[in-house]
């Protein structure tokens, strides 16, 4: 799948519902990396230390990724929460879905459509946001090429992330990758020479 189909999360979110007596509540957070998705998966099961079942899925990227029915039978939970992750193209995320038990068994399919609509309408109170990948660039420029600066960095959608005000000013501009190379040139070929690229680096968000 290409990136610009992707999607993010900002803020985690949490959703309960009842299903014939049993408890399910779901919990997702934006996650940056594996290690960041297993601490969130620990707080969840400190916080739901006594509940039946703590079942998950998160997915990193396109190839890293994760799920687990912790007890349940094997396919109906950790296998329907990743499914919801993934019918909303969501990257960078970890869902864990806790069971309390109520006394009535759901059955296997029971079972795969709870864990799957709780999953799926957590992640709907989520506000999604497009997987966008940024070059973050470093310029130190006289103060005379601001206005200058200001107008390049707009005209390829660039932002002003950081200023630092001394004999000159340095500033870090957050760009869209596929515009930076265009940024670049353009930066390069203004200012006679006096605009300098000190450091490129790439981030995502």
């Amino acid at each position: 799948m290409s990136e610009n189909q992707l999607f993010i999360i900002n803020a985690p979110v949490v959703h309960e519902i009842k299903i014939k007596r049993s408890l399910f509540i779901g919990a997702i957070a934006p996650v940056e990396s594996k290690s960041a998705a297993e601490q969130f998966l620990d707080e969840i099961r400190q916080q739901h230390y006594n509940a039946t079942h703590n079942c998950y899925a998160y997915r990193i990227d396109q190839q890293i990724f994760r799920y687990s029915d912790d007890g349940e039978p094997s396919g109906t939970a950790g296998r329907p929460i990743l499914l919801s992750i993934d019918k909303f193209n969501l990257i960078k995320a970890a869902l864990v879905v806790t069971r309390y038990y109520g006394g009535v068994k759901l059955g296997t399919g029971g079972l795969m459509r709870a864990y799957g609509q709780c999953a799926e309408e957590t992640v709907q109170k989520c506000k999604l946001e497009k997987f966008v990948r940024y070059h973050f660039i470093t310029l130190q420029y006289p103060y005379n090429l601001t206005r200058q600066i200001h107008y390049i960095v707009g005209k390829f959608q660039g932002q002003l992330d950081e200023q630092t005000f001394d004999t000159s000013i340095t500033s870090v501009i957050k760009i869209p990758s596929d515009r930076q190379q265009e940024l670049t040139q353009a930066l390069l070929g203004a200012g006679d020479g006096n605009i300098q690229i000190i450091a490129t680096k790439e981030k995502c968000t």
